[in-house]
């Protein structure tokens, strides 16, 4: 008989994740493949032999915006709305975060002595209403011949490529809100003068958010890619600070207290897909055709493309997101030199 003690079991706390982004793609290749190939989704569904069930509402891990991202888990944003602060918006259009500001603090107290009552204000920091994050993809009819496992590496690629960069895009910028989309991160943000050295810059990014009131313990360095490697191999494993590369100018380097930092979402992300769509192949589409405006003629959105004509099926997702900073938790550097 051993005396060994044994191991004990340690969950993993990616494994519903990992499970819900499996489920999420299979049901996506099941849609697709069994309307290429006009059969029912139980055939398909055998082929993958995927022991995850067809995706539920109950099986999404946490929220929206978490379910959105397990669609593109290494992607910057992905990485920076898992710091964040969530909230569910589920029913309503928008909530007013409120952030308290000139509370007293709290203090030793001598036995029997009353205790200091904290007076301050509140100033609503207002989060939503949620945004329509859409993308649709072009898959070639080729795709019907491949395997389900096979079909669902490419899908999955093509969801992850695509909610990554277009994300980012919008996240990352100093675009005003619209009728389409949250405000960018640095909108309205003034940026800060670029120092000598590396230790510069980053002193005077978290000076900036502490000077503002903003907590900067939880500071999170967004960077272009190969200037985020730059700051790991300069830093070291001491720099406590999390690091993030995306895809943004080089030379620029974002900070953000992500305790000052919500995001929220509505609803899991929906695929469908259609061989008889005529897409606007752009990345700034327009309707496919607009009437006439004397004495202009009609307008057709070029190029136009035909689903049925050339074989293919178009793939498209539609999830719904926002995201709102307190003010001063987010500080930026232009143009740094190291």
């Amino acid at each position: 008989m051993s005396n060994a003690r044994p191991i004990p079991l340690r969950p993993d706390p990616n494994a519903v994740a990992r499970e819900w982004r499996a489920s999420f793609i299979d049901d996506a290749t099941v849609t697709v493949l069994s309307r290429m190939r006009k059969t029912g989704a139980d055939e398909v569904r055998l082929e993958l032999r995927a022991p995850v069930e067809p995706l539920k509402q109950g099986d999404v891990p946490g929220d929206s915006v978490a379910a959105l991202m397990l669609l593109a888990p290494q992607s910057a944003a992905a990485k920076l709305f898992g710091l964040a602060v969530n909230v569910d918006l589920a029913g309503i259009s928008s909530f007013s975060f409120p952030l308290p500001s000139n509370f007293t603090e709290a203090k030793f107290v001598a036995e029997g002595a009353p205790i200091s009552v904290g007076m301050g204000a509140f100033a609503g920091m207002l989060l939503g209403p949620v945004r329509k994050v859409a993308l649709i993809g072009a898959l070639t009819g080729e795709l019907e011949n491949l395997s389900a496992p096979v079909a669902s590496v490419i899908i999955g690629h093509v969801l992850k490529v695509a909610v990554d960069k277009g994300l980012a895009k919008v996240l990352f910028s100093a675009d005003a809100a619209t009728e389409a989309a949250p405000a960018g991160l640095l909108y309205g943000v003034t940026p800060l003068t670029a120092g000598a050295s590396m230790s510069e810059d980053v002193a005077a990014l978290v000076a900036a958010i502490t000077a503002a009131g903003v907590d900067a313990e939880s500071v999170v360095f967004v960077m272009a890619a190969e200037q985020a490697v730059a700051v790991r191999l300069a830093a070291g494993p001491l720099f406590s600070y999390r690091v993030i590369g995306a895809p943004i100018a080089p030379g620029t380097i974002i900070a953000i207290a992500t305790d000052g930092l919500a995001v929220a979402g509505d609803g899991i992300p929906v695929v469908d897909v259609s061989k008889n769509a005529v897409l606007h192949m752009s990345d700034t589409p327009t309707d496919i055709g607009l009437p006439a405006v004397a004495p202009d003629p009609n307008v057709i959105a070029t190029p136009a493309v035909s689903m049925f004509q050339i074989d293919a099926f178009a793939l498209r997702c539609i999830a719904r997101v926002t995201w709102s900073a307190a003010p001063g938790a987010v500080q930026v550097v232009n143009g740094t030199v190291w």
